[in-house]
């Protein structure tokens, strides 16, 4: 089947990301244009397009290394985003939250208002917080147990410290 250049620059950019012939057809099935390729068409690409594909694949990589959440400034400010509209829930009435329970049943049920506070909202807002300060480095994710470079010894004081 000869290929339209629009299906055809596809098909190169599937095989790019290393999708084999019948991947490639369940793709194009859901094309604007659906077409099928066969296995020859795919290895003569393949082959004939080496170093295209290289490039493609090469760019490609560059492309994810370098967009979206990639980039720690993307993540941040969508970590900003989220935190800002906790904060408008929370402190905007909603951290102290009303509830109801009912005890007993029938004619003698009662039922019960009471306010509970916001602990799972706030415990969200406090772990994007951590998550900001991890994402611009103020947060120490390892801590180095040395003194000068030498490992710290113990002194043994008469505890076996396995059955701890």
């Amino acid at each position: 089947m000869r290929l339209k250049k629009s299906q055809k620059e596809q098909v190169l950019q599937w095989i790019a990301e290393g999708l084999e012939s019948d991947e490639i057809n369940a793709r194009a099935a859901e094309f604007e244009d659906p077409f099928k390729v066969s296995r020859q068409q795919v290895d003569f690409y393949r082959k004939s397009r080496s170093i295209d594909l290289a490039a493609l694949r090469k760019a490609s990589e560059q492309d994810a290394l370098t967009e979206g959440l990639a980039v720690v400034g993307e993540r941040v400010r969508r970590l900003k985003m989220l935190a800002e509209l906790i904060e408008q829930d929370i402190f905007g009435g909603f951290l102290w939250t009303e509830n109801s329970k009912g005890i007993g049943s029938g004619e003698v049920a009662e039922i019960y208002d009471f306010e509970e506070f916001n602990a799972s909202e706030v415990s969200a807002y406090r772990g994007v917080l951590d998550d900001i300060a991890r994402e611009v480095g103020d947060r120490i994710q390892k801590q180095d147990v040395t003194s000068k470079g030498e490992q710290i010894q113990f002194v043994n004081v008469g505890v076996d410290l396995e059955k701890l």
